[in-house]
């Protein structure tokens, strides 16, 4: 016959406890395991929606479209200066006291050659200035030769200026925004 080994509730409990103590413990962690394989390409999720639009920024650029001004355009105001004007309602004030202006002309029918004003060369001196007279801005050019002329060009010209406000400005290199394809690349513009 089998004989049994009577254990009191306290005993039973403490062997429990104690059995349940020891499966419980953890050691310390051990190194770890080589990577696996590179698992397979999963399958592009789709777009997501449009986002906000972005803060203000070197967007805020105005730029005109390039302006053909025939020879016969230019006023004569004397005997070696002449002036074209072009109203643009851009140019206000605020524009004038804060923003940079750079201004560009090319021949007509050569629009690979772009260069910055003001120009000069031993003939004559190109240049523009902006102003506001009576709320309204205007754009102007001007021609001063080195001698008496009596005509101010015989072939078309054409102009086209940006308006850079303050807070697009950066750090921009002023020599920079002379070189026309420097600007056109950095700005994204289209002739």
């Amino acid at each position: 016959m089998m004989k049994t080994i009577p254990f009191s509730g306290k005993k039973c409990l403490w062997i429990f406890i104690l059995t349940c103590t020891i499966i419980a413990c953890k050691g310390p962690d051990g190194d770890p395991g080589p990577a696996g394989p590179q698992g397979t390409q999963g399958t592009p999720g789709q777009n997501g929606a449009p986002g906000p639009a972005g803060p203000a920024g070197a967007a805020n650029l105005i730029i005109s479209p390039w302006l053909k001004v025939p020879g016969t355009a230019w006023q004569r105001q004397d005997s070696t200066y002449f002036l074209v004007s072009h109203t643009d309602k851009a140019i206000t004030q605020a524009i004038l006291d804060s923003a940079l202006v750079m201004a560009y002309y090319r021949n007509e029918g050569r629009t690979n050659l772009v260069f910055s004003l003001p120009a000069t060369n031993e003939e004559l001196t190109l240049g523009f200035f902006m102003q506001v007279q009576n709320k309204v801005g205007t754009m102007n050019f001007d021609l001063i030769y080195h001698s008496l002329h009596l005509m101010p060009v015989d072939f078309d010209l054409e102009f086209r200026w940006i308006i850079i406000p303050p807070n697009a400005k950066g750090r921009i290199n002023i020599a920079d925004l002379k070189d026309y394809e420097w600007v056109r690349q950095h700005f994204g513009l289209r002739d």
